[in-house]
């Protein structure tokens, strides 16, 4: 059984007639014929009587009447659906992610935003947080992964993802403890940062302050490769955390000591824009961006699950560093 042959048997039932349905549909009536035998063969039963003055239908075909109608009309309303829900997944998206963030976790996104929204463009957006925070609240953005998220007027939604630790990274350790490096102990130590304001220096020159600390930050340097570079050399430390030191820029010579009394944490949030409901293509491809992230740099955010491979393993410390 064919739909085709469906839709001419309904027409012939219809209209009471071969010659009629032919010139409705521009069918040679010898086609139809032909195509209406064919679906009685399929079917096992005789859906008209053939007569000299036209057709009737049986009583069988009357019945099966009905349910042909009721079956073109479903693949109707099904095919409606489709192509509604094609044009609501049009469009174009907008995504914002940090720098490290972003070398974790672009190519997944961009390869799993294909697969599942094939009808939609998409552009990512590759900027500090404050620089995200401002873009969501001009809503040029449609969400973002970012440090330190905007308020409540320019977000929308906005979702905690998680914490992550601080580490001194550099060639060689600070202090007497390979894996640890306590705040007081910084004020010794050559820092290349990216520059202010930064999500890695806000909590270190706080700490900082209240330890009357001078950092000594001598070079700034907001391009990470460049930063990991002079990192790599061993002229200077950094401060940077898991996701920022997994990188192909990070030397897996590298020592990471994660930073202690007092411990030293950023946040990650998920927030989109604000400015009414979100349309089903961002929530979607929001929901995607947030699976995509937790593919990638799950493994990275606290709880501890260990640095990526290369790089000095941390030991727990007693809470009192903390």
């Amino acid at each position: 059984m064919e739909v085709q042959q469906l839709k001419y048997f309904v027409s012939v039932a219809e209209l009471g007639g071969f010659a009629k349905a032919s010139e409705l549909l521009g069918v040679p009536q010898p086609t139809l014929s032909r195509q209406i035998r064919a679906l009685e063969v399929s079917i096992g039963v005789n859906l008209f009587h053939r007569h000299g003055r036209g057709v009737a239908l049986t009583d069988t075909g009357r019945h099966f009447l009905l349910r042909a109608k009721e079956i073109l009309e479903g693949i109707d309303r099904a095919l409606f659906e489709l192509r509604e829900g094609d044009a609501r997944l049009r469009g174009h998206v907008v995504c914002g992610v940090t720098p490290s963030v972003g070398r974790m976790m672009i190519a997944e996104f961009v390869k799993r935003f294909n697969e599942r929204l094939p009808l939609a463009r998409l552009s990512v957006v590759n900027m500090l947080s404050s620089q995200l925070q401002d873009q969501l609240k001009a809503a040029r953005i449609d969400f973002a992964i970012l440090h330190s998220p905007p308020t409540t007027s320019g977000a929308s939604v906005t979702e905690f993802l998680g914490m992550q630790d601080l580490y001194l990274v550099g060639r060689a350790p600070v202090g007497p403890d390979a894996h640890t490096v306590e705040v007081g102990h910084l004020d010794r130590v050559r820092l290349v940062m990216p520059s202010a304001p930064h999500v890695t220096r806000q909590p270190l020159e706080a700490a900082a302050a209240e330890k009357n600390i001078a950092l000594r930050i001598d070079v700034e340097i907001d391009a990470i490769d460049s930063l990991f570079e002079l990192v790599n050399t061993g002229l200077f430390h950094t401060v940077s955390t898991k996701i920022g030191f997994a990188s192909k820029w990070a030397d897996p010579g590298l020592v990471a000591q994660r930073i202690v009394n007092p411990g030293l944490m950023t946040r990650l949030f998920f927030s989109m824009a604000a400015g009414g409901e979100a349309t089903p293509l961002q929530t979607i491809a929001g929901e995607l961006a947030q699976s995509v992230f937790w593919s990638t740099c799950g493994h990275l955010m606290n709880p501890r699950t260990g640095l990526p491979t290369g790089l000095a393993t941390d030991t727990p410390t007693d809470s009192k560093n903390e």
